[in-house]
């Protein structure tokens, strides 16, 4: 007698499920950070208002972690949602020349020095994907979060034989923009996939504090007139991630019939 040979039955990765992991890899981000100072009126002298645009392009490592979710539906689309959190090191630091004042300026002098930095970034974003049993591609967007410190130092200097007094200032805020992206995953095994991802965020801007500056003088001895300082900073970057997961494949693997 024959019979009929079972059917084979093969493996398909199942993407859905529950994952953590871990990132590595490079950002490269553009500071614009104009410093502006508000003009005034005292001792009979008129101090105008000044502005130094000032930008920048920095390069940075980072590293972090995400956490998130995939569902796999029966056509296979994956649909994920995932929150994640980088370390980062942008940073700039520009101190003013001659050339980049105005010839009306009288707040601002060569020296002066202003930074501008991140040191973390985290996202909460939505993805779209397609699965070829081992292979998935997606695209990812959503909310993202940077912390900014601004850093001022206007420096002691002496006109028309007058010491005006030096003074600092610092301010931090948490920059809130939009990112989008796209990369893809492969699964190693039932439960690791390893990955590449590329993110573009822009957040939007938001004014810093800088302090006082000494801005006018009475006398030699002063006493002088301060006004405020500012910089309104804002913040594009692009990333690119190499990332690694554990699924924990609640779900099950799935299985093809041939």
């Amino acid at each position: 007698m024959y019979t009929k040979a079972a059917p084979v039955v093969a493996p398909v990765i199942n993407w859905t499920g529950f994952y953590i992991g871990g990132n590595i890899g490079g950002e490269w981000g553009r500071f614009r950070d104009p410093v502006s100072a508000a003009g005034t009126t005292a001792f009979g002298i008129v101090a105008p208002a000044e502005t130094v645009p000032l930008s920048s392009n920095n390069s940075s490592f980072t590293g972090g972690g995400q956490i998130g979710y995939r569902w796999q539906t029966p056509s296979r689309w994956v649909l994920g949602v995932e929150g994640d959190f980088n370390w980062v090191d942008l940073h700039n630091t520009q101190t003013l020349t001659a050339a980049a004042l105005s010839p009306a300026n009288v707040t601002f002098v060569p020296g002066d020095t202003f930074s501008v930095k991140t040191n973390w970034q985290a996202s909460i974003r939505g993805s779209v994907g397609y699965t070829w049993d081992r292979l998935l591609g997606y695209v990812t967007g959503g909310v993202a979060f940077a912390d900014v410190r601004a850093n001022s130092n206007f420096i002691p200097t002496v006109a028309g034989g007058i010491a005006f007094p030096g003074t600092i200032g610092s301010d931090t805020k948490t920059l809130i923009g939009g990112t989008v992206g796209a990369g893809f995953a492969y699964s190693v095994s039932r439960n690791w996939d390893i990955g590449a991802e590329y993110r573009y965020t822009r957040y939007e801007g938001a004014d810093f504090g800088l302090g006082q500056v000494a801005a006018i003088a009475a006398g030699p001895g002063g006493p002088f007139a301060f006004v405020p300082a500012t910089t309104h900073v804002d913040l594009q970057t692009h990333q690119v991630l190499l990332k690694a997961n554990y699924r924990f494949d609640w779900a099950g693997p799935a299985v093809a019939r041939y």
